[in-house]
């Protein structure tokens, strides 16, 4: 079998990316213990440390920084990806017997089928799960059902709704 298939990675599509593969990951709920040690210490050392208060006033910048990097982590994480220099280039799909292939102005990967340790179905596409630990999502958008079949006939496969 052979599938081609051609797609744009702009902002929809690594949004795609982002929340299925957070579907994949364990609930995450923001550290607030630790947020509560960094301003409880800065809290003290402003209060009563007799020289410079610089480093109390760092402590809270912490605890801030560590709040909106968990409440905005989507967001930042699109903001990077929209800076690389693969944003907005179309990128062609290639799955054969082989593997997948995916190539960019940028980017060329092989994933073979013997790389890959199992496939995860998400509710809008495919998470290849490596074996050295890396993940490779394919949107079921650039997919059509003749091909998803063949990749699920590839690998050992688990379904997440």
């Amino acid at each position: 079998m052979l599938f081609q298939s051609e797609f744009v990675l702009n902002r929809e599509h690594f949004a795609e990316c982002f929340e299925q593969s957070e579907l994949l990951k364990e609930k995450r709920i923001p550290r607030y213990k630790f947020m509560a040690a960094l301003v409880l210490a800065g809290l003290l050392i402003v209060i009563f440390a007799e020289q410079e208060k610089t480093l109390g006033f760092f402590l809270f910048a912490l605890a801030f920084l560590e709040y909106f990097s968990f409440r905005y982590r989507q967001a930042w994480w699109l903001t990077r990806q929209m800076w690389s220099r693969n944003s907005n280039n179309t990128v062609t799909l290639n799955i054969d017997d082989k593997g997948v292939k995916i190539e960019s102005l940028y980017n060329n990967n092989q994933l073979l089928w013997s790389e890959i340790d199992k496939l995860i179905e998400t509710p809008k596409g495919l998470m290849l799960a490596l074996k050295n630990g890396g993940q490779s999502y394919l949107s079921k958008a650039s997919l059509d059902a003749k091909c998803i079949d063949f990749i699920k006939s590839q690998l050992p496969s688990t379904v997440i709704d």
